[in-house]
Formats: C-alpha cells, structure tokens, sequence
C-alpha cells in the first residue's frame, strides 16, 4: 500500500514538472488561481450553512430578488423532496401491511411476511406521493422565479398545487385508494377554503364596524364638547348676575368634561355623558345591519360544525334506509355492529334495510300494521326476504307495526329498544375510544404520563366515556328515533327518518366543541360519496372519467394556495402534519 502511494506522488511531481516547462509563469499563475478557487468552491458547497447564500448569490446574480423559503437551491429542494418523501411514503406503505401481522403475533412464526411489503403497490403509492411533493416544489420555484417579484404566491402556489396534482394522480395503481384521497382532500379543500373565505369577510365586516363606532363616537365627543361649553357660558352668566344658582354648576361641569370612559357605542339608545344624541337613519340601519353581521360570525363559528355533523348525518341515515347498498362496506358494517343490529341479525343487517326499503316503495300509506293475535314472525315471513329475517324472531313476540319488528325485534316497546341500542352500542364505542385516547397520550404527552399518571387516567376515561356516549346516543338516534315519529303519525314517512338522522347529528354536542369540526368533516366526506353512488344508481349523473385526478388537482390548487399564504387558515393539527410533507418552500 504504501509503494503504490509513493507510485502516484512520484507520477503526479513528474506532471506537475513536465506541466511546468509547458506553460509560461503567468499562465502557471492562472492554473494555480483557477485550483484555488476550485477549491474554495468545493469548501462552500461542503457546508450545509452555505447553501442558502449560494442560492441567493445565484439569483441576484441574474437580477431577482430571493422569494423562496426553502433550504439550498431549488433545484436542490426539488430532488431533496422527491427522494425523501419517496422513503417515508414506502417505509409508512410497509409499515402499515407490517403492524397487523405484528400485533397477531403472526410475524413471529412467518418473518417472510415483512417481504409483502416491498410490493409493487407500495411503490406505487410512494412514487405517487413523492412526485406529488417534488413536482410542487419544483412548479412554485419555477413560476416565482418567471413571474419575480411582481406575480402573487397566491397565482404561483394555486398553479403549482394543481399541476402537481395533475401529473401525480395517476402513479397510484390503486384506484379505490386514488378515489380516497381525492374525496378527503376534496372535503378538507372545501372546509379550509370555506374558512378562508368566511374569515376574510368577517375581518372586512370589522373593519366596517369599526369606522361606523369611530363615526359615532367622533359625533358624540362633539356634541359633548358644545353642551359643557354651553354650561359654562350658563354658569358665568349667573355668577354675573348674582343669583344664588339652582344646580351645582361645578359637579355639572365635572361630569361634561371627563374624558376617562368613553360612551357605550350603541346607535339606538343614549349615548352621550349628559346629552340625548338621535341618530340618523341612515346610522341606524347601520347599526342593525353590523348587529345582525356579528350575530351571524358568532353562529357561525359556534354552530357551523355541529349543523354540518347534522346535515352529514341525515343524509348517512337516509342513504342507510333507502339506499344501503350504496353505503360503503366498512362504513355500513361500523354501524351495524355499534347500533347491536349485527347481534340482531348476524350477516343479515342489510337485509332488514332492503326490506324496510322495498316495503316503502310499494306502499302508499305507509302504514305496516301487524293483525291482533299474530305473532311478528309470522308476519315477517311474508315480506321480501322474511324467510331469512323470521328466525331472529320468538315464535309469540307481537309488534304493533312491521318496522318497529324489524328495527327491536326483542322487545315491544320503543323506549325498552332504544335503551337496548344504547347499551350495546356504548360498550363497542369504549372499546373502540379506550385504546385510540392511550395511543394519543403516549405519543403526544409522554412526558405528563411520567409527572402526573393519575391525572391522565382520569381524562382518558372523561374522554373516552364522553366520546364513547356521542357515539352510542348517535346510533341509537339513527335507528331508533324513527319510532316516536311513527307512534305520534300512525305510519311510516321518509321525514320520520330524516327526523332520526337530524336527532343523531345534534348528538355530537355531547362531545368536546373543538372536536365538532373533526366529526363533521369526516361524516361529510362520507356523506358526500354515498350522495355520489346514490345519484349514479338513480341515473342523475354518471362516474366521470379521470374524475379523481380533477377533484385531486382543485383540491390541491385550493390547499396549497392556502398553506403558502395564509397558513394560520390550518388548524394546528393539520398545519403540522402539511408543513412536515411539503416543508418551507
């Protein structure tokens, strides 16, 4: 080793020499100069601090003015993003099929089960996911640096955001999953950029506000300031004259002139320190209209969360009833099993529904009575598919009406029923909660679980019991509220399930209100692909082709214009977890 090293100096001095006799000093000079710099370059380029300057020495060398946030050049950040992104979506892909197979403790027996995850499914959905970012990256840094310093981030980021969708959409092999993401994105486009706007009008309408109290209260002051310079003319002419004064002029004019409090702003009332102001009309019908505006942004920022969890609801509940088979597999099999219709009717739920269904259809009246002295069975079994349902009834139990069978086939009292739904629905919740809010505590708070375990335990079981009733009173409501409406009417009508489904919604005001929004969100995506298949199913309209990869490049459009911009917009939550996927640009 080390003749070959004393082989290559002797062969590098002999070329330096032979270089030497080739060139002139001052061409030598050159050469020397140029390896320094070289060199010097090299060192900068080393340096992670440095790479910022050196994009902003590239830029300002071509005359524009640095707008990226991002660290290194942009072409650094498109690569830097593209390749990262590309491992962390396939280590998640894998470790997401690696889990299951861990917690059943199958792994251990097959360890070449973990040789599933390197699949070409996985790789699709990370190179999906890595364009997506690396693309984005790429398209913002290009329109800032084309558009420079005049075009708005709003255009850039909104164009950037939609072409990225648009070239990565279709990497994902997996159509189901493609449709997925586009429906949540869609539905989180639609709640931010809602937001965004609502919250643009609520500053301009303050904005409003404001200059309309600073008019009056500019009005007030002057009106003021006349009336205690007209009692001090009063109170001098007195003392002129000699007459013993009938008011206390000094406690009078105390009282005109203290500027310390301000009158209360309110156009229709008295709102001077010592003199009626009558407003005009003009300003009074200012005044109710800003009344009613900030009446409205306190509702809304209030009750918008809870009236989109009800609407979501009616609708779930409606398509539930009429139009299961549109329901989503797991979604439907979720409420079968909370409600306790799964125990009722094992492998059987959905029958009861096309029952229910069919029945409606055919009847006009919607009146289902059950003749006197024959028992529920009898009568089920000769409604469509009553051959399967009948065997979940007793041979002697009697309802008054077919849906009330069908939906409490144990018991004839509607009350008994809905407090059976309840009991079985909130056990299944507690199972489901419990495990979700220690998850939540260990990785979010480990470092309270080690000061203070008592406390907690004690806001894990508050969270998950409170959650755990939204839940149970929420699919007892979808199921089972339907029969008041049919006691009081004598019959069967749509309105009595719509009723049910707006009872279930209003049962999230159980749950914590910054929890509201969340619930909301994710009954509404559900919502609005069971209205989707619905609509398909009844002929209103039909799947639009490549119908994803457009609601995937508008949902981008509108986030990402977002997040560039305004990212405040984002709870703190959701602005995390974004920032983490596409980092500072």
């Amino acid at each position: 080793m080390e003749n070959t090293s004393q082989l290559v100096n002797v062969f590098v001095e002999g070329l330096a020499r032979l270089t030497s006799y080739a060139l002139t000093d001052k061409e030598k000079e050159a050469v020397v100069h140029g390896f320094h710099k070289f060199h010097e370059r090299l060192e900068r380029m080393s340096s992670t601090s440095s790479l910022r300057q050196l994009a902003i020495e590239s830029q300002n060398q071509s005359g524009k003015v640095p707008r990226c946030q991002h660290e290194g050049t942009c072409m650094q950040n498109a690569i830097r993003g593209l390749l990262r992104t590309f491992l962390v979506g396939f280590g998640v892909k894998w470790g997401l099929e690696a889990v299951p197979h861990l917690i059943s403790l199958r792994l251990f027996t097959c360890p070449s089960l973990l040789l599933r995850g390197f699949s070409r499914d996985t790789t699709s959905f990370a190179s999906f996911l890595a364009v997506l970012v690396s693309s984005y990256k790429a398209i913002l840094c290009t329109m800032r640096h084309i558009r420079g310093e005049k075009g708005s981030d709003y255009t850039n980021s909104l164009v950037a955001g939609m072409l990225a969708g648009l070239i990565s959409a279709k990497l994902d092999r997996s159509t189901s999953r493609r449709n997925a993401i586009s429906l949540y994105l869609f539905s989180r486009a639609l709640q931010y950029g809602t937001v965004w706007v609502f919250e643009r009008w609520a500053s301009r309408q303050q904005t409003e506000d404001d200059k309309l109290r600073s008019r009056w209260m500019k009005r007030a002051h002057s009106v003021d300031v006349v009336s205690a310079t007209r009692r001090k003319l009063e109170r001098e002419a007195v003392e002129e004259a000699g007459v013993e004064p009938r008011v206390n002029w000094d406690a009078e004019w105390n009282a005109d002139t203290k500027m310390d409090t301000e009158p209360e702003w309110n156009p229709q009332t008295t709102i001077s320190w010592s003199t009626t102001v009558e407003p005009s009309l003009e300003t009074k019908r200012e005044a109710r209209r800003s009344h009613f505006v900030r009446s409205a942004i306190h509702w809304a920022r209030s009750y918008a969360p809870a009236a989109l969890m009800t609407f979501s609801v009616t609708v779930i509940t409606y398509v539930l009833v009429f139009h299961v088979e549109s329901m989503p597999t797991g979604y439907a099999h979720l409420l079968f099993k909370s409600s306790g219709f799964d125990a009722l009717y094992p492998g059987k739920v959905a029958l009861v529904f096309k029952a229910v269904a069919q029945k409606m259809a055919e009847s006009t009246t919607g009146k289902f009575t059950i003749p006197d002295g024959m028992p529920t069975k009898q009568f089920v079994s000769q409604i469509p598919f009553g051959d399967t349902l009948a065997k979940s009834f007793d041979d002697h139990i009697h309802h008054n009406t077919l849906t009330c069978g069908l939906f409490h086939p144990s018991t004839t009292s509607c009350a008994l029923g809905m407090a059976n739904s309840f009991s079985r629905g909130f056990p299944f919740a507690m199972k489901m909660y419990v495990p979700l809010n220690i998850a939540v505590q260990v990785m979010f708070k480990r470092g309270i679980i080690l000061k203070d375990p008592m406390s907690v335990l004690l806001k894990i079981i508050k969270s998950s019991t409170r959650s755990s009733a939204f839940f149970a009173l929420m699919s007892m409501a979808i199921l089972q509220a339907p029969c008041i409406f049919r006691n009081m009417l004598g019959r069967d009508t749509v309105l009595g399930y719509i009723a049910g489904g707006i009872f279930g919604g209003l049962a999230v005001l159980t749950e914590v209100r910054s929890r509201h929004i969340e619930l909301g969100m994710y009954c509404f995506l559900r919502a609005l692909q069971m209205a989707w298949n619905v609509g398909i199913k009844k002929g209103m309209w039909s799947n639009v082709r490549h119908g994803e990869v457009m609601m995937l490049s508008a949902s981008m459009a509108v986030l990402m214009s977002i997040f560039q911009n305004d990212p405040t917009t984002f709870t703190l939550t959701y602005r995390s977890i974004i920032t983490r996927v596409f980092g500072k640009n």
